[in-house]
Order: structure tokens, then sequence, then C-alpha cells
């Protein structure tokens, strides 16, 4: 798969670094500092226990400098922000202290103990601002994790440090509660709110400000969920993201005996459906743009607190999606473009991609995604070919970003949906090779009834290109063999079932793939590549999957 055109998308331009420096300078400055309240006697109005869950499992490698997240474990030591520094998903993760909870709520006394270590370090290190560690979602986060154990930290702990742990609070809090978020979007613009939500919601003396952060809060919530209820990201695992702060929100002002905001209800209603949109026969999440499966209980628990039964939508238009449901098959396929890169740094170059379900099983799925870590595997999982996709000569529809995300580009991406008789035809075409080659890439996806008969026409319109290739990745647990001279493809899957895969119009090849759909988890798999010439007149290729 080819990785072309990379930029580092943390490579930030002259602008942006100049007024960074500014800021440094500005909030690193003691004059500054002397307009933050510094209240070492703070008073904060304990958090609900829902915000105070915790992974006993953890203690023991915490309590070992040893800090587990996105499915490997970070050996620190006593400054874990000093470790793996070019990793933002990693430091904005250890930098929000999520993990506090772990060992706050412990009745270990030890680990208890090795919490005060941890931020007594962070005291030290970052008491005053610094890019990262001061951004603000981050700050949000680390603040509720700070308020939600602070009677734990502090008891019977040393004045000195409850002294410097209060007054970095308050320092915090101050400087939060007067930040606009100029340079967050997305979900992280969401998170940012919260904190700063919470922080009037629970430190006496921030009261007056509620109604302006909520108010705010409400607005950008309103503008994120999409009509049909997806998020600008068109991530299912970030809208689930935001469906789970929502509800968390409700819980938090029915506990404080608040009037909660309409809004929160009304776009819970819009997430539930849009949730159950994207999800596979087994329960997890379609792998587009950014999401890894999840956890088919943890899915079904915040659906079952949304009240809500509304079913999965078949033309979510808005957020790009089509799905058909058909007796125990489901089909999801990609038909927008990819987010753009300021509201999801994590979009991949994968227009008209498919992924297909049948009885609990995955059978043809994309690579999926990886969480922090080397960058590079951003970039290939990012990739065209990474997908259930046409690619011309080896080379990525969008341009990929290095660190992740695709770089904006003007595309036309359309769709029609017909029915029938619970027959389903969608035609969907992209212009995304137009510029490059001279192509249009049309996929036209049959599905009959009852879920055993799917076919899909790829054709792409121009004269431009040397080669062109249709990837179908396989779940690790489906089993491939060619048959019938290497005419077609034998599938069998875990349970037994089989599939039987022809085409017309194309060379068939096995190779080898990769699937990332869980933290730290990488299998290898097995991908079925159609592929043959371009000779300057376009092709037509023809596959069809048939349950045997």
């Amino acid at each position: 798969m080819s990785l072309k055109h990379k930029e580092n998308i943390h490579e930030q331009p002259l602008w942006q670094k100049g007024l960074n420096k500014v800021r440094a300078l500005l909030y690193r400055s003691p004059l500054y500092l002397v307009t933050l309240r510094k209240n070492p006697q703070l008073d904060v109005i304990a958090l609900p226990d829902n915000l105070k869950v915790s992974h006993p499992e953890n203690v023991a490698l915490l309590k070992d400098g040893k800090f587990p997240f996105a499915g490997r474990t970070y050996k620190s030591g006593d400054h874990p922000w000093t470790t793996a520094q070019d990793d933002l998903a990693w430091q904005s993760w250890v930098h929000g202290f999520s993990w506090l909870n772990d060992l706050a709520q412990s009745d270990d006394a030890d680990a208890i103990m090795t919490a005060r270590q941890y931020i007594q370090s962070w005291l030290d290190l970052h008491g005053v601002w610094s890019p990262l560690a001061w951004r603000a979602d981050v700050m949000g986060e680390r603040l509720i994790n700070w308020m939600a154990n602070l009677d734990k930290i502090c008891a019977r702990a040393d004045d000195d440090f409850v002294r410097d742990f209060k007054s970095s609070l308050s320092l915090q809090a101050s400087h939060l509660s007067r930040a606009r978020f100029h340079d967050l979007t997305g979900y992280t613009l969401l998170r940012a709110l919260r904190g700063q939500l919470y922080i009037c919601l629970f430190i006496k003396g921030f009261e007056k400000k509620t109604p302006r952060v909520l108010e705010r809060m409400t607005q950008e919530l309103d503008r994120q969920i999409l009509a049909d209820g997806g998020h600008i990201s068109r991530s299912a695992e970030t809208l689930y993201d935001v469906l789970q702060m929502t509800l968390e929100l409700m819980d938090i002002f029915n506990e404080l005996h608040k009037e909660c905001p309409t809004s929160f209800r009304l776009n819970i209603d819009r997430m539930a459906p849009m949730i159950r949109t994207l999800r596979h026969t087994d329960g997890g999440f379609g792998l587009f743009h950014g999401s890894q499966e999840g956890q088919r209980d943890a899915i079904d628990q915040l659906l079952d607190r949304t009240g809500n039964i509304g079913q999965p939508l078949s033309d979510a238009r808005h957020s790009g999606y089509q799905r058909i449901e058909a007796g125990r098959t489901v089909l999801l396929m990609d038909v927008a473009g990819p987010p753009d890169i300021e509201r999801h740094p994590f979009g991949h170059a994968a227009p008209l991609s498919l992924e297909v379900s049948s009885d609990n099983e995955r059978l043809l799925v994309n690579c999926g995604c990886a969480v922090g870590g080397d960058p590079s595997w951003h970039d290939a999982l990012s990739a065209t070919a990474a997908h259930n996709c046409l690619t011309v000569d080896d080379k990525n529809c969008f341009s990929v970003l290095h660190g992740g995300g695709i770089k904006p580009y003007q595309v036309d991406i359309s769709a029609q949906r017909f029915e029938d008789n619970g027959q389903v035809l969608i035609e969907a075409r992209h212009n995304a090779y137009q510029a490059s080659f001279g192509l249009i890439h049309q996929r036209s996806v049959y599905m009959n009834k009852t879920g055993t008969d799917l076919r899909v026409e790829d054709k792409l319109i121009g004269m431009g290109g040397s080669t062109y290739a249709i990837s179908l990745h396989l779940h690790p647990d489906v089993h491939a063999s060619l048959v019938q001279d290497g005419q077609a493809v034998l599938l069998k899957t875990h349970s037994g079932a089989g599939w039987h895969l022809r085409v017309q119009g194309g060379k068939l090849d096995i190779r080898e793939s990769i699937y990332v759909a869980r933290p730290g988890y990488v299998r290898h798999t097995d991908q079925i590549v159609m592929q043959g010439p371009l000779r300057g007149e376009g092709v037509c290729v023809k596959w069809r999957l048939s349950k045997l």
C-alpha cells in the first residue's frame, strides 16, 4: 500500500508557533499567575460516585510505574510525563489523570501514597503553564479526576502537599474558567467545556459562570450532532464517547437537583439510533474513520441507559453511511468524504468502502485503526488499500497526513438507494481519482432480501491510470481458499458457515493483511485482491458473494 504525500499534522504553521510563543510568555509570567485564584482552602463539593469508577487490576502496575494505555504498558518510573513525549495520545491521557481513580479508590495505603507521589511529580514539572499539559481538554479531564479524588488524596497527607495540591487545583480552575477554546474543535472542545462546566458546578466561587458555560455546551452539542444523530467526526467510537458524556451530564444535573437542558435529551434520542446503525451483527462497531470494534456489553449498557428504542437507520445520509440489514446479514458502506481534519484528526482515505457481517460473525472488514504508538501505523491503516476499496496504481485517493488525518481536498461523492420488496440497491460514485488520473469510481451494491446474495459492480470511468486493485480484507476467523482454477474463492467462517466469491473482469489473488480492531490488538489475516491493467478505457469488475 502506498503512503504518498506524507506531511506531519503535528508540525504547526508558523503563525500558530508564533501564537504559542506569545501564549507561553504570557501564561508563564508571574504577572499572569497573580491574576489567577490561588486558594489553598479551596471548597470543592463532593463529586458523584459514577465519576470514581476504578480498575483494581491496574493498582499493582501503577505502583510499579507501569501505565496500561491503549493495549500497551508504558514503563515510566516516577515521572510518566517524561516517557514517550512524542506520543501525543499517551501524553494527553497520562496528563489527564483518568488513571488516578485506580490508585485513589484503592484500600491499599501504598496506592494512595503512590498517587500523591505522581501528583507531586506533576506539580514540580508542570505546575506552571506548558502547551499540552495545560491544553484545555486535557486540563478539564485532570481537574475532574483531581476533584473526584480530592478527599482520599488529601486524607492524612502532610500540610505542605495539601496546600500545594489545592493551590494548583485552584490556579488551573481559574485559568480554565476564563478560557475561550479558540484552538479546539470537535470532541476535544466538548471535553474542554465539560471540564469548565464541572468547575462551575463543584467548586464554590465559580457558580456565576454556569449559565454561560452551559449555553455554549448545548450550542456546541447541537452543532456537532448531525440531523441523523451522527457526529461530525464520522467516527462511531467518538459518537459513543459523546453519548456517554451527554448521559453523564444528565446524571450530574439530576444528582444536583438542577434542571437539565432539553438539548441533552434531544441529542441523546438522535445519537442512540445512530449508534445502532454503525453496529455489526456481533454488536461491535464498523471500522471506519478511526473507530475500533468497541465492547459489545459496554455498547449495550450505554444504549440501555438512554431509554431510547429507536431502530437503526438504513439511509444515514447526513453522516455519510448506508446500512443494509437483510435476514441475518448486515452491510455498512461509507458514502461520504473523510471528516475535516480540524474536527477529527483520524479520518481515512476510503470512500465507498464497505464491511459485511452475518450470523454474529464478520466477513469483510476494513483493517481498523491504532491509538497512540508509532505514527506509521496511522499512516498505513488510513490508506485506501487498508479498506475494502478500489485503488489505482497503488495510490491513496486522498493524501494521508503523517500521524493521522486526511489533507483537505474537495471531492464529489454521491449515493442513491433503491428498495423493492426487501431487495436493496445502492449506487454510489466518487471522483477522488479524477485530479490525478482523470478517473471516476462507481460502485453498485445489491443485496437480496434474505442477506445471502451480495452483488457488487466496481467501474472506473476515464482514460488514466495503469493498474487497479480491489481489496476485500477478511476477518481473521475467516479462512479463504482459491477454487475453480483461481477463478473463485471459498470462504469458511469460525462457525463453519460457507460463502462463495465469484469474480468477472479481474484476476484473483489472496495476500496477507492485518486486523487492528481493539487497543494493542494486531491480528494477521488475509485479503482477496481483484486486479488488472487499465488500458485507457476504464474497467468494469463484477463480484458476487453468496452464502452456501
